[in-house]
């Protein structure tokens, strides 16, 4: 068994390594061959050709593509990531925070839907056509309606409008002090759980159904075990295993997928950053991203694989 645990860690960086060698690959090309100049996105309409030329020349436009890759795989993978057009300031000295700031937005988010969804899911489908159900599943159609902007308007409306208890607008000022970097939180993290509540909540209860039909579950139920200990200790082990493979796409995406949340709370992260080097062609700026989120993307779904493997006996079964 240890050797084959071996085996599947080796198998799992190399296919990982490799993924993420061609996701740097594709990412650096296609924004190379993008129409226009980016010199002249920079520095404006009216700038000389003297001035353009400094800038190819400071940023190494004029070499071959292929040794340009070069360069920037290996100073990517030395933790350099290059330097902004925009601003002539370390890609990194930019990113690290704002990734902070994304992932602990994510990863809060993520975890407030499953808290929600995950049981609203199992217990909507251990009583499947029952009220429960039916006011579950109205709900969840009418979150998942609702486009993310709208989402989030609604929140500030609710919560920073008529309410006043939390801001209107996530910028940066909100994270000078810690005691108040809370509220800057709040509303962001709660849009992102409802985008992803209504998915976890269905997900959760198509395979609960399944399950509770199963002969195990009816035999479990003859012999008394009450409800909540048969949703959880029964229903559950065998109803999440299917569903982690698509958990993990949502997290996953939802990380790429901030950007409309952030712009519409002003939440200071790498959705709102990304649409701003965008617009200017900071193309520096524009790899980096792509690169931090395709990277996510891939880890989260080789973890999500890892997990699924542990979670179902007979594939642990098939590799001891």
């Amino acid at each position: 068994m240890t050797s084959a645990v071996v085996k599947g860690g080796i198998r799992f960086l190399v296919k990982l390594l490799l993924s993420i060698l061609a996701l740097s690959a594709v990412i650096f090309f296609l924004t190379a061959v993008i129409p226009g100049d980016p010199a002249r996105a920079v520095l404006g309409r009216g700038a000389d050709p003297e001035q353009i030329q400094a800038f190819h020349e400071r940023h190494e436009l004029d070499e071959p593509i292929i040794a340009r890759y070069g360069d920037w795989l290996g100073s990517a993978l030395r933790g350099d990531l290059g330097v902004s057009y925009s601003s002539n300031a370390p890609v990194t000295d930019a990113i690290r925070p704002r990734l902070t700031r994304t992932l602990t937005l994510t990863f809060a988010g993520f975890i407030l839907a499953g808290l929600v969804g995950v049981p609203l899911g199992l217990i909507s489908g251990w009583r499947a056509g029952g009220k429960t159900d039916t006011a579950g599943s109205f709900l969840t159609l009418a979150l998942s309606a609702l486009p993310e902007f709208a989402i989030g308007l609604i929140l500030i409306y609710a919560f920073a409008v008529r309410l006043r208890v939390l801001p209107v607008d996530s910028t940066a000022a909100g994270f000078e002090s810690p005691l108040q970097a809370w509220r800057a939180y709040v509303l962001p993290t709660v849009a992102v759980a409802l985008t992803m509540i209504p998915y976890i909540t269905r997900l959760t209860r198509a395979n609960a159904r399944r399950v509770v039909s199963q002969p195990f579950v009816r035999a479990a139920t003859l012999r008394g075990i009450r409800p909540p200990a048969l949703i959880f200790r029964h229903v559950m082990p065998t109803a999440l295993p299917p569903t982690v493979n698509v958990l993990a796409l949502l997290l996953a995406y939802s990380v790429g997928g901030l950007v409309v949340i952030e712009a519409v709370f002003g939440f200071p992260g790498l959705g709102l950053l990304l649409v701003q080097v965008v617009g200017l062609r900071d193309m520096p700026m524009v790899q980096a991203l792509a690169l931090l989120i395709g990277t996510f993307f891939i880890v989260t779904n080789q973890i999500a694989d890892w997990m699924v493997h542990l979670l179902t006996p007979k594939l642990r079964m098939a590799t001891s």
